[in-house]
């Protein structure tokens, strides 16, 4: 059946075309809501929350990433408009208007249905339909012969064509973000009908040229879930608006739909296989056909710039703003923060440069991006704080605990035999893996205290009592930390990554630290710290420093790095000094010492464009610090690999070795730690976004991601300009 590759299963259905050197034509239909859906007896029969948020997504996506103008543009998402009556007039006017080399893009949202006919040519004897909002009053669909028909009169015209069916719906392109619990299908129940008519075959749209991508096979049904800000999408829509704000506007159309593929099977979202077909010229060709012009960059328009603090702008998430991103007028001069977003494609930004006033109605094009990580660091400070009671009370129990010789200070101290803590509204106290004993509503005496230490054993005698932030401390931390890119504020039962402890010390000073998750003392085989340095109150700011460290530290531990499309073939280990051979990952040996290599991989060199990169190496060490450790001068010079790869005849070497033989060596006590090696196509100025210190000493830190991405994202190019090893080595004395 050809027409599934284009209508499966149809619950939406979407066309797109888009060109720079041509005009750029687009219809986007949404449907959410459907006449008497409430009267019909099949359950399946609903209305559904998110087809209108993802053609008004896609609608904003191809404005202001890919250059289309509203004039050109027709967005349905109405019942009124969304009949078929409405949106066959619709279809006709967009044939009317398509000239030879247009770009054109149709986009369907909503309700899909496979109809019986018993004299339908294909083997199934099964028409894939739009499902149109007024179909319960007129028994009417959109069969896929309809539509085809309607495809080939745009190709008759000469014009490129793509067409992207989202069958049910479509989802998001981060693991865990999809609850498959709450997955609707768009697809709709009809078997009691048979259309009993005969249609003359037709060849597809995709076999006379147009590109066709569709949601799901066309015995699937495509999905939609709301997403963790509340916001309903089609499980494939969204994955295919992600795979489009992560591309280049030139990126091919098989590579863009391999992304959607991986984020859909990387959700687990079950049995939902999307489609690609076209000719094979077609699909190597950008998403909307022609050549695309990468210098447009993505804009958007000023809504209201009445408030500099609080300028109102059509964009968002759709087209991967967040919170930190910053545009720029550039003939005024005017630079915007993004400080908040709001719905699915809308967020307020604040100006932090340039005097001139912005009108509603300006254009500002993103100059820095502040990328949204999926795997932000997770912290978990509490939810309000505790009172000034509870703090002189728990200042006084840890007095008398120092005074008996039962204090620890930290929970993770080995001869830790019971914890103190609050949970939710409840003192408990914690004395084994499986036993704890609460101790009511009021921080627990001494009395009760030593009725349970004075039974344990030594040396796991021991007793940590876990002070809470106090209400000053969780204003301060909830302030730095809400809608940071990379921090994730929790709630105390959600898993985190780390959580704020405190404790009074020995000269009964309050503190406080971050502790990981499992976190043990003498921890060798985790990359990130176990803890980091107590603060006192009045240094709260330093806390919040040291969890934006952390959250650096795990952007770069899990950046989702492009694919090696180029097949850049120079890799990093290290080099062992003694014998000479090259460590990729792993165990490093206590004694020994070792220097930087580069080595050529020849499987891809023998498929490498040739496009010599900037080098960045550097450590990530598990106290919590940065090191760039080349090029050593901190500075982009001899970091290239046409300068430090190439011999005297101009052929690149198999394998050198960068500085010193004996640059780093091992001894107690053993930790892990990772080194990185970025490649860029262009140099980075700053090299001090590569160094931070750690979060077990006093200072501050640079912070290296947003530049890196800013630096990049300024370039656009078929294949991926950069790209990130990581390799991890831990200390050992085992030969």
């Amino acid at each position: 059946m050809k027409l599934k590759n284009y209508f499966l299963f149809f619950c939406l259905f979407t066309i797109c075309h888009i060109s720079y050197s041509s005009e750029k034509k687009a219809l986007l239909i949404g449907i959410d809501h459907y006449y008497d859906s409430d009267k019909e007896r099949f359950a399946e029969w609903q209305d559904l929350d998110g087809a209108v948020n993802d053609a008004t997504v896609m609608y904003n996506l191809l404005k202001s990433k890919y250059g289309f103008s509203t004039k050109d543009m027709t967005l349905l998402v109405s019942p009124k408009l969304t009949t078929k009556k409405s949106i066959v007039k619709a279809f006709n006017q967009l044939v009317k208007s398509a000239s030879k080399g247009d770009q054109v893009c149709i986009y369907y949202a909503g309700h899909g249905a496979q109809i019986r006919n018993s004299k339908f040519y294909e083997l199934d004897k099964k028409h894939e339909a739009i499902v149109p909002s007024d179909v319960l009053r007129t028994n009417e669909f959109l069969l896929d012969v309809e539509i085809n028909e309607i495809l080939n009169r745009i190709l008759d015209k000469q014009a490129e064509l793509t067409v992207i069916f989202d069958n049910c719906f479509s989802g998001s392109g981060t693991r865990g973000a999809i609850d498959l619990n709450s997955l609707q299908s768009r697809y709709v129940p009809v078997s009691d009908i048979d259309i009993d008519q005969t249609y003359k075959k037709q060849k597809s749209a995709a076999e006379r040229g147009a590109l066709v991508v569709s949601a799901a096979q066309d015995y699937q049904l495509a999905k939609e879930y709301k997403d963790n800000r509340g916001q309903s999408h089609g499980v494939f829509t969204y994955a295919l608006m992600k795979a489009m704000q992560m591309s280049s506007v030139n990126e091919s159309a098989e590579d863009i739909f391999k992304r959607v593929n991986s984020i859909i099977l990387y959700n687990a979202v079950p049995r939902q296989d999307p489609v690609i077909e076209g000719q094979e010229e077609r699909m190597k060709q950008p998403l909307f056909g022609g050549v695309a012009d990468p210098s447009i960059g993505v804009q958007v328009g000023i809504v209201d710039a009445e408030n500099k603090y609080k300028i109102t702008l059509d964009g968002g998430s759709a087209v991967g703003i967040v919170p930190g991103t910053q545009l720029t007028h550039v003939k005024k001069e005017v630079v915007i923060e993004v400080t908040a977003l709001f719905g699915v494609n809308g967020c307020y930004g604040k100006v932090i440069q340039g005097s001139k006033a912005l009108e509603e109605g300006d254009l500002v094009k993103v100059t820095k991006w502040a990328p949204y990580n999926k795997n932000r660091l997770k912290v978990d400070f509490g939810q309000i704080g505790i009172s000034d009671i509870e703090v002189n009370s728990l200042k006084e129990l840890s007095r008398l605990l120092i005074d008996k010789g039962v204090m620890e200070y930290a929970p993770y101290e080995e001869h830790v035999g019971l914890v103190v803590r609050k949970v939710d509204d409840k003192w408990k106290g914690f004395y084994s893996s499986s036993e704890s004993v609460s101790f009511g509503h009021s921080v627990p005496t001494f009395e009760k205290l030593e009725k349970i230490f004075s039974k344990m054993e030594a040396p796991n005698n021991k007793v940590y009592v876990e002070v809470p932030p106090t209400t000053a401390v969780f204003q301060e931390l909830n302030g730095s930390l809400s809608g940071q890119p990379k921090i994730e504020p929790i709630k105390p039962s959600e898993k985190f990554d780390y959580r704020l402890i405190g404790r009074f010390n020995e000269k009964s000073e309050l503190e406080y630290s971050w502790v990981r998750y499992g976190a043990q003392k003498d921890e060798e085989q985790n990359p990130l710290p176990s803890f980091t340095d107590w603060v006192a109150p009045h240094r709260t700011f330093a806390l919040a420093n040291y969890a934006e460290r952390l959250g650096e530290l795990k952007s770069w531990l899990t950046l989702e790095v492009p694919p090696n499309n180029a097949n850049f073939p120079f890799k990093f280990a290290l080099k062992k000094n003694s014998n000479g051979d090259l460590v990729k990952n792993g165990a490093l040996l206590e004694g020994e010492e070792y220097g930087l290599a580069l080595y050529k991989d020849e499987n891809l060199y023998k498929n490498w464009n040739y496009e010599d990169r900037y080098l960045y190496i550097f450590l990530l060490t598990s106290d919590g610090s940065m090191k760039l450790l080349f090029p050593a001068t901190n500075s982009s010079v001899e970091n290239n690999t046409e300068q430090i790869m190439k011999d005297g005849s101009g052929d690149y070497k198999n394998e050198i070795l960068i500085g010193h033989p004996d640059l780093l060596s091992v001894s107690p006590p053993y930790t892990t730690d990772n080194i990185l090696m970025l490649s860029t196509v262009t140099a980075i100025t700053d090299t001090s976004i590569f160094n931070q210190d750690g979060v077990r000493e006093r200072g501050s830190g640079e912070f290296a991601l947003d530049e890196l991405i800013d630096e990049e994202e300024e370039r656009s190019s078929h294949q991926s300009n950069w790209y990130l090893e990581r390799h991890t080595f831990f200390g050992t004395n085992a030969q």
